[in-house]
């Protein structure tokens, strides 16, 4: 059998691939490996995988020119993850065979969707994990995820904090910048403990801190974990079992504050408290002790409403009393008056000269007042006296 030229064969693989898919396009099921992204000019080329286990068992190159680029963008703003290695995707790709650069798929769209319920069956699988390998830490009540640090007092006043942060990332300096800046002037004792957040290896590094916090034996008040600045799309280390374990079941109450725009991650779900960004886990805190200061002024005004009705009532009782008072005397020393008054005519009637006027006579022997007839002997000199004088007379 004669040789044929290579270009020869290219041009008849060239052939078969038309015949076969004549350019029209197919969904693909492939996972992303090995990818090669060029968004300043607008192309991207990558390998698709196939794997069973640990085996690789199809691999296919690939590539989006110019215009399908934006698929790549519209694929992360609708999924929140980024366009990288490992993801399962559902693809819609057309085949082509180049002379040149051989067999390659090009991908014009990208299932977001596909992508979506893959990660919601994953997040699902490891919440369901934690529920049944930890009831004690996480558990599910009117089809909502209840956990210990959910179920932690929070302090009434949030002031002394562990901060989990990228160093000098955009998070750490929203989040510096809102507390230090608050304008109700509220002081916070901020320790960092600076760790990877997003990324391969950040679920350790975060559990890291998590143990670090525990074992410092320092009394916080709360954890708070922030993310922010660069890519909003790789959120994984936040979907993880161990990161899920630790968070539900750590003894101080976690604040998560991890830039997360549209979904919420398992972090979010099991931590005491979530907001949606660094700024505004800082405005939580500081709106938490501001709803303190708001009580504490709220029943100082109680506080002093009620002292000045206190006092009012007491000064009103006091004048009333003070009124009975002066009743009670007035009659007691008009009755008094009264009975002197009484007194004094009957001592005036009682008065000896007046009784004498009125006809009675007073028998004296020797200047004493006698009152018996026994006492007076025949013979005795008496003194009889009288309204108007005395005269003498001798007992028979």
């Amino acid at each position: 059998m004669s040789p044929i030229r290579l270009s020869d064969l290219a041009f008849t693989l060239n052939a078969v691939v038309d015949d076969a898919f004549g350019g029209r396009p197919l969904w693909v099921v492939a996972e992303t490996s090995d990818i090669k992204n060029y968004p300043d000019r607008g192309y991207c080329f990558l390998t698709l995988v196939e794997r069973e286990g640990r085996e690789t068992t199809a691999k296919l190159e690939a590539c989006i020119w110019r215009r399908h680029y934006h698929t790549i963008r519209d694929f992360e703003q609708a999924t929140g993850v980024a366009f990288a290695r490992n993801i399962q995707l559902l693809i819609q790709v057309v085949v082509g065979f180049n002379p040149v650069y051989g067999l390659r798929l090009e991908i014009v769209k990208i299932d977001p969707a596909y992508t979506l319920g893959n990660l919601e069956r994953e997040r699902q699988a490891v919440l369901d994990k934690l529920v049944a390998k930890h009831p004690e830490l996480i558990w599910v009540e009117a089809d909502q995820y209840v956990t210990a640090n959910q179920l932690l007092p929070r302090p009434t006043v949030i002031q002394r904090l562990a901060l989990i942060t990228a160093p000098n990332s955009d998070g750490w300096r929203d989040f510096r910048h809102e507390l230090a800046q608050n304008p109700l002037g509220y002081a916070f004792i901020v320790d960092e403990y600076l760790s990877q957040v997003q990324g391969q290896g950040a679920e350790r590094a975060i559990c890291a801190q998590l143990n670090a916090i525990q074992n410092s034996r320092i009394p916080y008040d709360a954890v708070v974990i922030v993310r922010g600045g660069g890519s909003q799309l790789d959120f994984g280390s936040f979907d993880t079992y161990e990161l899920g374990r630790a968070v539900a079941g750590f003894p101080i109450p976690i604040l998560a504050g991890i830039g997360h725009e549209r979904n919420v991650s398992i972090t979010d779900l099991l931590c005491h408290q979530s907001v949606k960004t660094p700024t505004k886990a800082a405005a939580f805190l500081i709106e938490h002790n501001r709803q303190f200061e708001e009580r504490c002024l709220y029943l100082r005004e109680r506080l002093i409403n009620a002292t000045r009705t206190s006092l009012l009532e007491a000064r009103e009782q006091l004048d009333s009393e003070v009124e009975r008072f002066r009743f009670v005397m007035h009659n007691y020393f008009r009755d008094r008056h009264t009975d002197l008054t009484e007194k004094t005519v009957t001592l005036r009637h009682l008065d000896p000269a007046n009784v004498l006027k009125r006809g009675y006579a007073m028998l004296l022997r020797n200047g004493r007042v006698l009152t018996k007839a026994a006492d007076v002997q025949p013979g005795d000199t008496l003194q009889v006296r009288l309204a108007d004088g005395s005269v003498q007379v001798i007992s028979q």
